[in-house]
C-alpha cells in the first residue's frame, strides 16, 4: 500500500486493537455431494461500498459482483440490511444482536423497494447510537439512528438496506438501491478492523490513506434463511431453493 507520509521507527511497535463487531455461525447447509457447492470467478475485486469503520460481513450475505463492459475491472457491492424494530419521525431503532449489520453516521439509507435497485426516498443517517428499547414486555438491543429526515411510516420487521449517496445539500432524495443485482455471496465471516479510505470511486486514485478491501466471493451457494442478514422480499424473490427455510443462490444466475 502506498503510504503518503512516510517515516522510520528504529524499535518494535505494538498495536493492539479490541472491541465487539459480531459474532459467528454457521449459515451454509452442509449438502452431500460430489462437487463443492461453492464456485468462485477467476478474480476478485475490491469491495466499492465498505463500512465506514470497523465492522463485519457474516457468512451467507449476499452481493453484487460488477464488471465493465469488457468483464474486467471488477468490483463489490455489498447488500447492507438493517431490520427495523421501532420508528418515530426521525429516529428509528434496529435491531442489534451481533448478527447484524452495523450503520454509521453518513450511510445513506431507504426502505427495500419492491426491484432490487429499485429506486425509492433515501436519507442520511447523522447519528447512531447503541441502546436498548422495550416493546410490551421485550427487551431488544438496538442502533438508535437519527435520520436527516423521515421515512415515513415504519413497522417492526420493515428493512431498510443502503442506497446510492444523496447530495450533500439535501436531507432526503429519490436514489437507487446501492446494489443493482445479487450474484455472489460471502463465504465466510470477514472481520474488516480498520477504517476505509474515503476516497474511493477517485479512478486512478492510488493517493489514498486507510484501508481498502479486496475479497473474492462465491458466486453461489445454500443458505440457512434464518441465519442470514434481514432479507427484504425483493432478494426473497431470487430464492431457487425447493427446501422450506433454504435460500438459494446459483453460480449461474
Amino acid at each position: 500500500m502506498y503510504n503518503p507520509n512516510p517515516g522510520v521507527f528504529r524499535g518494535t511497535q505494538l498495536i493492539q486493537k479490541r472491541g465487539s463487531i459480531g459474532g459467528y455461525k454457521k449459515v451454509f447447509v452442509p449438502l452431500q455431494g460430489v462437487k463443492n457447492e461453492l464456485f468462485f470467478p477467476p478474480f476478485g475485486g475490491v469491495i466499492a461500498n465498505p463500512f465506514r469503520g470497523p465492522a463485519k460481513l457474516f457468512a451467507g450475505d449476499l452481493a453484487e459482483y460488477r464488471t465493465d463492459a469488457t468483464g474486467k475491472n471488477p468490483k463489490y457491492f455489498i447488500l447492507k440490511t438493517f431490520k427495523v424494530v421501532s420508528g418515530s419521525g426521525t429516529t428509528v431503532n434496529i435491531l442489534r444482536d451481533g448478527y447484524k449489520h452495523i450503520p454509521f453516521v453518513g450511510d445513506s439509507i431507504m426502505v427495500a423497494p419492491e426491484v432490487i435497485g429499485g429506486n425509492g426516498t433515501a436519507v442520511r443517517v447523522t447519528a447512531v447510537t447503541p441502546t436498548t428499547v422495550t416493546i410490551s414486555t421485550t427487551t431488544y438491543q438496538v442502533w438508535a439512528l437519527t435520520l436527516s429526515a423521515t421515512l415515513g411510516s415504519l413497522d417492526a420487521g420493515t428493512i431498510l438496506v443502503e442506497a446510492e449517496d444523496i447530495a450533500a445539500a439535501e436531507n432526503s432524495e429519490t436514489k437507487p438501491m446501492m446494489v443493482k443485482t445479487i450474484n455472489s455471496v460471502c463465504d465466510c465471516d470477514y472481520d474488516m478492523l480498520e477504517t476505509p479510505s474515503t476516497t474511493f470511486g477517485q479512478e486512478g486514485d492510488n493517493n489514498f490513506d486507510d484501508a481498502r478491501y479486496f475479497v473474492s466471493l462465491a458466486l453461489g451457494g445454500v443458505m440457512y434463511i434464518e441465519k442470514m442478514s434481514p432479507l427484504p422480499q425483493c432478494v426473497l424473490n431470487l430464492n431457487r431453493s425447493r427446501v422450506n427455510g433454504w435460500f438459494k443462490l446459483d453460480y449461474y444466475d
